[in-house]
């Protein structure tokens, strides 16, 4: 078995893909690994890629012309998920896809096309989520600021939402697992960045706590809770443990205990 190490972005799976179709091997014999996901295996050849910008492009290239742009659309949302197997889901896909055609993206009895749309699924439900959890605070120098660290790189998809929301705002916000940021002019366009300073990333956590409506806005949440209708099982239903150290009305001391808050 010859095992394709790559990165996690778009361009180095895409990379990995290209390399591994043009190996002249056949598809069972080989797989993606995203690199650092899994310890190495006996009887394995482990193949590290390189990214390239050729090999990516001629990737997306054939898949846009074989394909279609809504199957090149499904790569790049199911390459957003945090899931180490993608890059090995995406080019079984593909090999499935040059097999049966444009139509490949609606034949979910395929197992691979199944696994694509359960991916996408996933990725699209925790940016649903985010749109209702992202807490934004007000810096010094009048910039809204709030930060992430989802399971999926959803980044991109919440600064779409927030461009729209906030258009009139400057605003900025950090994925700090993976250190990413998007950053909005005030009536202008979003820009992704990868890396923020140091003195960047501090100013952002403090955010939440020296904003002046942080308070307000706790003392909201601990008024218009219920102690009587607490349910704790549907609270973490509906709001994960993992978001709460983003969101101001768990950062901040409460009135009341944490988890009688939301009942």
């Amino acid at each position: 078995m010859t095992v394709y190490l790559y990165g996690d972005d778009f361009e180095a799976v895409l990379s990995a893909i290209y390399d591994a179709g043009t190996s002249g091997m056949k598809s069972r014999e080989q797989r993606l690994e995203l690199e650092g996901s899994r310890e190495p295996e006996l009887f394995c050849r482990y193949v590290q890629t390189e990214k390239e910008r050729r090999k990516a492009e001629s990737v997306a290239e054939a898949v846009r012309k074989k394909l279609s742009p809504q199957v090149f659309r499904l790569l790049w949302e199911v390459s957003l998920s945090g899931d180490p197997e993608k890059g090995d889901v995406m080019y079984r896909f593909l090999v499935d896809g040059f097999r049966e055609g444009p139509e490949i993206i609606h034949m979910l009895t395929i197992p691979s096309v199944w696994r694509m749309h359960e991916l996408r699924r996933a990725v699209f439900s925790e940016a649903h989520l985010l749109t209702g959890f992202v807490r934004f605070g007000r810096l010094p120098e009048g910039v809204l600021a709030g930060r992430i660290g989802p399971k999926n790189d959803v980044l991109a998809l919440l600064s779409e939402h927030f461009e729209d929301r906030l258009s009139g705002e400057n605003w900025l916000l950090w994925d700090e697992k993976r250190d990413k940021a998007a950053a909005h002019r005030a009536g202008g366009e979003t820009v992704l960045l990868r890396g923020i300073s140091e003195q960047t990333g501090r100013k952002v956590r403090e955010a939440g706590r020296q904003d002046p409506f942080a308070g307000l806005w706790k003392s909201f949440v601990d008024t218009v809770a219920i102690k009587e209708r607490e349910n704790r099982r549907c609270q973490m239903t509906h709001m994960p443990l993992r978001y709460r150290e983003y969101m101001t009305e768990w950062q901040l001391q409460a009135c009341v205990p944490k988890t009688d808050m939301l009942g």
